[in-house]
């Protein structure tokens, strides 16, 4: 798994960055990290796929924010790299701060004009094992992810 000291210590460099590449840019260093975690294991180059960063408004605000889906990412030196049992590493950076989730899949719906972010967990978030399917969802509001439940 990816050591997450280090890519939230590369957030927040990127999280400092000024300007309207905000989100491209806290995109890139999660990229970033998880280039250097992955070379970090046995020098192994990490591959990027299509559709690892989305830009889709997930605040409301009408601006596009960045989702990070690392079970784009394949590193060359672990199969597994990025995801397990319970998931892969989604981050989702809304007016530069970024949030870690991890999720089975994920996708974002418009309800009644508000858009809310589906997340497809491990079944133990809902009480049962691996097998159970479980959806959670959240949205943006004061500046926060939000959710019913614990």
């Amino acid at each position: 798994m990816i050591a997450w000291k280090s890519l939230v210590a590369t957030l927040v460099l990127a999280l400092a960055l000024p300007g309207p590449s905000f989100a491209a840019d806290a995109a890139e260093a999660v990229i970033e990290a998880a280039r250097g975690e992955c070379r970090s294991l046995e020098k192994g180059v990490l591959e990027v796929q299509d559709g690892a960063v989305t830009r889709i408004d997930v605040s409301g605000d009408g601006k596009p924010d960045a989702i990070v889906d690392s079970s784009k990412f394949a590193c060359s030196s672990a199969a597994s790299f990025f995801c397990g049992t319970g998931g892969c590493a989604v981050t989702i950076i809304v007016d530069g701060q970024a949030t870690d989730f991890l999720a089975k899949g994920w996708k974002v719906v418009d309800w009644n004009g508000a858009p809310v972010v589906l997340l497809a967990v491990h079944g133990n978030a809902c009480g049962g094992t691996n097998l159970r399917r479980c959806v959670i969802a959240y949205v943006w509001s004061e500046d926060a992810f939000r959710s019913v439940g614990s």
